[in-house]
């Protein structure tokens, strides 16, 4: 198997052009085109519909294209390995956390691990839940720090920090000014959540559909700082992580609604199901996130 033209056909397809991807790998146009037909050889299949006007990956291209993924990620977590095992805690550790964990709960983690292991390089990854899981089975992360669930074949996940979710709502928002709250009134308000994917936003729909709670609207925001940031224009109310609140200083917008019940969530450590894909260097920093949270709060 020729793993540089697996390289390259990735490459290909992740820049949806065969001469970005000639920029982006430094070489030669033909020598891409060389590559890619060598790997349509070996695979006996077209992987690419090479129409003029259109660049379409063929169904056994998608295939091979995840394959190639797993196998180059698994190539490089290799090569850290071997150079661990000859240099001995050295090399680089690759770091997914969702939002909410990379943004406020994760720097925490990299200062303390940083100070014991400062040879390993830490390259970090913030994205939505669904995203960094998706990212470690595909072998392009070494390990994950989320919220909500993980149900991806192939991971599996380990709790390590209790979170508590609470309701948001505006200072001037007429629900401040009833002295007792119905439930009609919480029918029918503007709430501002995150997108799909994040765990936030499926701690949410849960607890609207829980509840019975019908929104007049839904506004979608990308980021825990511009879902607070909304909420303290008037907006709408949020359901948010309470370590999200803690950090922008918005404890006054938290407000305990009747017949909404918060709850607590887990933030979570997320690794590759089979012990021999985790690395000396996801061990210990396994070791460092347990010793730094146990479960008995922030």
């Amino acid at each position: 198997m020729d793993f540089e033209a697996m390289k390259t056909f990735v490459a290909v397809v992740d820049q949806q052009s065969f001469t970005k991807a000639s920029k982006m790998l430094n070489l030669s146009q033909p020598t891409v085109s060389f590559h890619i037909k060598n790997l349509e050889k070996y695979f006996e299949a077209d992987l690419i519909d090479r129409s003029p006007k259109r660049f379409i990956v063929t169904q056994t291209g998608e295939l091979v294209y995840q394959r190639s993924r797993q196998i180059l990620g698994l190539i490089d977590k290799t090569k850290a390995e071997v150079l661990e095992f000859h240099k001995q805690l050295r090399g680089k550790l690759h770091i997914g956390a969702s939002y909410t964990v990379g943004e406020y709960i994760l720097p925490t983690v990299l200062k303390k691990f940083d100070h014991y292991y400062p040879a390993i390089d830490l390259e970090v990854q913030i994205a939505n839940t669904e995203h960094i899981n998706r990212a470690i089975q595909l072998h392009e992360l070494d390990i994950g720090l989320v919220e909500g669930q993980v149900n991806h074949q192939g991971l599996r996940s380990e709790p390590f920090l209790e979170d508590e979710m609470v309701v948001i709502v505006p200072e001037d928002h007429p629900l401040r000014k009833e002295s007792s709250i119905t439930f009609q009134q919480l029918q029918d308000q503007t709430w501002i959540t995150r997108e799909g994917g994040s765990g936030t936003r499926a701690v949410l729909d849960s607890m609207l559909e829980s509840y019975n709670i019908r929104p007049q609207k839904l506004i979608t925001i990308g980021s825990n700082h511009g879902v607070v940031q909304a909420v303290k224009e008037g907006l709408g109310l949020s359901l948010i992580s309470k370590t999200v609140v803690e950090h922008t200083a918005a404890e006054p917008l938290i407000m305990n609604l009747p017949y909404i019940k918060t709850t607590s969530r887990y933030f979570s450590l997320v690794m590759p199901t089979n012990e021999e894909e985790i690395s000396k260097n996801v061990q210990l920093f396994v070791k460092q996130v347990k010793d730094l949270y146990r479960l008995s709060g922030k």
